[in-house]
């Protein structure tokens, strides 16, 4: 009987979550997948730890800004901050995984990794998603520019706010389009395929503008029928971009070595 570790068991979830059923996981595919089949990598933990002192202390601190000068402490603050920079903790904690992951194989992997070029940025990133992106910040910043000209001060904090966002997903995309191909015979190339389109839909521009619901719901927020609409294209268009990049996810080739048969 095989016993198998909680790294090589997230991995096996994961190639069964794929199609393919393993009793043990190759072990170069055990440290990419483990983190993506819901096991933490250890060697994440400091980078995770610095990350999220950062956005804590911004959450601890983020009342504080009703007191500087020229704030109004009743509406001017964006409701849906702490929203924000919540979603900033998780996404940015869920990719340092991945990428502690991505790095432990590529140590494991040495001289033996397969000499192929990263596939071109059109091959693994939809135009849906493109799409999505220039709508919650390229659209949020146009429109909160223009509440700022008029004076709203909640537009100028919505701004920083959708710049921590645009940051968020810009480090997310740079890494997974960087990334260089981790793979030793045709199964993990396969899986590299896959993990690659994957991890683009860590990259969520929507998380970053759901949040303005709080301020259409419960406050008087500025220019409340163009942030609506703004919130609900923004929501559309990732939701199709969503589905459009699951579309582009290939299935793991039959044939491919992916550990002991099940």
């Amino acid at each position: 009987m095989i016993v198998l570790t909680a790294e090589e068991r997230a991995a096996a979830k994961w190639l069964k979550r794929h199609g393919v059923s393993v009793a043990e996981p190759a072990t170069l595919l055990a440290a990419r997948l483990s983190v993506r089949g819901g096991k933490r990598a250890p060697e994440a933990f400091t980078a995770v730890f610095v990350v999220n002192a950062v956005l804590l202390t911004g959450i601890g601190g983020y009342q504080f800004l009703r007191l500087l000068p020229g704030v109004d402490r009743s509406g001017d603050l964006p409701g849906g901050g702490y929203w924000s920079l919540i979603a900033a903790s998780v996404l940015l904690t869920t990719w340092l995984h991945f990428r502690a992951g991505d790095r432990r194989a590529a140590a494991q992997l040495g001289d033996r990794r397969l000499d192929r070029p990263r596939p071109p940025w059109r091959e693994v990133v939809t135009g849906w998603y493109l799409t999505t992106l220039l709508v919650t910040f390229g659209g949020g910043a146009v429109l909160g520019i223009a509440l700022a000209a008029t004076g709203s001060v909640w537009a100028l904090f919505w701004l920083g706010l959708l710049t921590l966002g645009a940051v968020v997903d810009a480090v997310i995309l740079t890494g997974v389009l960087r990334r260089p191909v981790l793979a030793e015979d045709e199964g993990s190339l396969a899986v590299d395929a896959v993990t690659r389109r994957e991890d683009v839909q860590l990259a969520m521009p929507s998380a970053f503008a759901v949040p303005v619901v709080a301020d259409l719901v419960f406050r008087d927020a500025p220019a409340w029928p163009w942030l609506t609409g703004y919130v609900v294209l923004a929501v559309a268009t990732h939701v199709v971009a969503w589905f459009a990049q699951r579309h582009r996810i290939p299935a793991l080739r039959v044939e491919g070595y992916y550990g002991e048969p099940a």
